[in-house]
């Protein structure tokens, strides 16, 4: 049997089951991308007030109140969801995901028949083409390729 898995403060665990399940796993952040400071792993009761979620965990960036870049963990893990992002950048995800989100749901794709066609629509590798992972310029891409899809898919109906 293995030995332990010694998981970072504050995480309680890290499961070896959990880890096997992350594809294209991002090592955790050392270094914020946006400002050059530190990165520490917290409860996002720091970032929200509160904890949220079953996992309620995040890199978070030392220089947050500047900075403001985190990103969550994949449950039961140490490995980030994606890069860490500042406020402009989680704004131009969310809004341009919901794009996606509505594209997917119109054609009753699965989640990596759309990451699939995304990829293809924005010319990069399927391993790169995921939201947790876009810039603003990226998710602005994705989504204004997403919104021209159901336009056209509406005018067809």
């Amino acid at each position: 049997m293995s030995a332990k898995i010694d998981p970072p403060y504050p995480l309680p665990h890290v499961s070896r089951r959990a880890l096997a399940r992350v594809k294209d796993k991002l090592p955790p952040p050392e270094q914020c991308p946006n400002c050059g400071d530190i990165v520490e792993l917290v409860s996002n009761s720091e970032i929200y007030g509160r904890e949220y979620g079953s996992w309620p965990y995040a890199y978070r960036c030392t220089n947050h109140r500047h900075c403001d870049s985190h990103v969550g963990l994949h449950p039961h893990t140490d490995l980030p969801l994606g890069s860490l992002a500042d406020r402009r950048t989680r704004e131009a995800r969310r809004a341009c995901k919901a794009l996606f989100l509505e594209w997917q749901s119109f054609n009753d794709w699965s989640r990596s028949q759309s990451y699939a066609w995304l990829a293809v629509r924005m010319g990069l590798p399927a391993s790169q083409c995921h939201w947790g992972l876009f810039s603003v310029s990226d998710a602005e891409l994705a989504g204004a390729i997403c919104e021209e899809a159901l336009s056209l898919a509406r005018l067809k109906q």
